[in-house]
């Protein structure tokens, strides 16, 4: 079984996570991601914006942040496997970061990393 910590590579810039060639179905584009793992293979990226989106005047930003975040949790909670925040760059997973939910520091970056994104779109 290979881990997922074990994939993690040093490139110039930053550290990666290359896919593989099977794993290139489930890359739906540039962008932070929640990446779904198991037995060290990616099986799903989840895109916070795809996540409970509203206009900003049905709550504004952070209503569309809180709720990407509480489906984030919930979609967690319903799958098995090993979930890290990542960059998607070119069939590559970026500065991987693991994220669990008893983890309150990952937590919080998730939940900065999709306040980011929403910003960036209103």
């Amino acid at each position: 079984m290979t881990s997922v910590q074990s994939r993690i590579e040093q490139a110039p810039a930053c550290t990666v996570i290359n896919l593989t060639e099977a794993e290139k179905d489930s890359y739906s584009g540039a962008g932070w991601k929640l990446a779904r793992f198991v037995d060290g293979h990616l099986v799903y990226l989840l895109d916070p914006l795809n996540l409970a989106y509203r206009t900003k005047e049905e709550g504004g930003v952070s209503r569309m942040i809180q709720e990407s975040l509480d489906d984030a949790v919930a979609w967690m909670n319903e799958h098995p496997g090993e979930f890290w925040l990542v960059m998607c760059s070119c069939y590559q997973l970026c500065q991987p970061r693991r994220v669990s939910l008893t983890d309150s520091e990952a937590m919080a970056d998730m939940a900065r990393v999709f306040g980011e994104q929403f910003e960036e779109i209103s």
